[in-house]
């Protein structure tokens, strides 16, 4: 992914206002800065303070930012402003009510637009997870899609499912304060229940992926309604942890996430490895539910292309896709 990152003029005022935080930025420096015109300042100071953030003006001077928007509210020039030097996250698109994220940055990548690109919604009316199993996503969870063009081969696609837990599992424990489990291939537990969902979607060739739109779903203030799901779900309030601004938890996630195909793409035995330091799966026992079936089985490795290997009463099975119900460990530990 390339590193340059062309901001909107809205969000470059708003970086300069931070990098002043609390203190005086005047109107002729940021129109100097930006090449606008105070009647532009004035517009786009009026489109932040509707997104929530406190900005104070001083007449015939400048403006002041007091602080970051409320943890209630979702910015999403907060958002891009935390992503400044990062090339996820721009644009970032606000609904307050969809019926997924996915649907209008498939609807982007299918047009060619640039890697990035991110979709949030306050609510989700018809959120997808895998098998098409649909989720009742009220408010006061994280929902969103982001649009990845990664140079990887079409048989390294199941990576970046890898790559998205890993990365939302360091921003829940960095931003909340709550240690995770990875459940195969991307679910986030924590005592067994569901914290965190992802879908990834994409457009792939026999040589060439042309784009992977990755979905999350992030249960903050309240556990939503899952159909047909076994699994039992959580919240990060529930857990008792710390309910950080959505536009702060995207922001690291996307930073993350970053990182983690970076380096999937410039060594993928180090990034597997890393991931299979972190998969809770492996080692117990389990049970997949696939369209062949049902089987039960011990989670022994993940392949380096992202499998997961299975020892069953007929021998070593190799899945690449499946819901994974966790039985219990293989020694120790309490069972999920």
């Amino acid at each position: 992914m390339g590193e340059h990152v062309r901001l909107d003029n809205r969000v470059m005022a708003l970086k300069m206002l931070f990098d002043n935080l609390g203190k005086l930025t005047p109107s002729s420096a940021i129109a100097g800065e930006l090449g606008v015109t105070r009647q532009g300042i004035s517009k786009m100071v009026g489109i932040l303070r509707d997104e929530g953030i406190p900005i104070s003006s001083v007449p015939h001077k400048g403006y002041v930012l007091e602080g970051p928007p409320g943890e209630d509210r979702f910015s999403p020039s907060w958002a891009e402003m935390l992503l400044w030097d990062c090339p996820l996250g721009h644009p970032i698109l606000h609904f307050e009510r969809i019926e997924s994220t996915q649907n209008p940055v498939k609807d982007l990548a299918q047009k060619g637009h640039p890697e990035g690109v991110t979709a949030v919604a306050d609510r989700q009316t018809m959120g997808r997870g895998r098998r098409d199993r649909r989720w009742e996503s009220p408010e006061g969870g994280l929902y969103a899609s982001v649009l990845l063009r990664p140079p990887i081969l079409p048989g390294h696609v199941q990576m970046v499912n890898l790559a998205c837990a890993m990365a939302m599992g360091d921003a829940i424990e960095a931003r909340c304060g709550i240690k995770v489990d990875i459940k195969w291939p991307n679910d986030l537990l924590v005592g067994g229940r569901k914290l965190c969902g992802m879908l990834s979607e994409g457009a792939v060739e026999a040589d060439r992926v042309h784009h992977i739109v990755a979905g999350i779903g992030v249960n903050i203030k309240g556990s939503p309604t899952i159909q047909d799901s076994p699994q039992d779900v959580t919240s990060i309030a529930e857990e008792g942890g710390t309910l950080v601004a959505r536009h702060d938890l995207l922001a690291f996630f996307l930073r993350s996430l970053k990182h983690h195909i970076g380096i999937l793409c410039e060594d993928r035995k180090a990034f597997i490895n890393s991931y299979r330091g972190r998969c809770s799966t492996l080692g117990r026992r389990i049970v997949v539910s696939s369209d062949s079936g049902t089987l039960e089985g011990v989670a022994e490795d993940v392949e380096d292309e992202g499998s997961l290997l299975i020892r069953t009463s007929t021998g070593l099975l190799r899945f690449s896709a499946g819901d994974v119900r966790h039985v219990r460990p293989i020694k120790g530990g309490e069972g999920e």
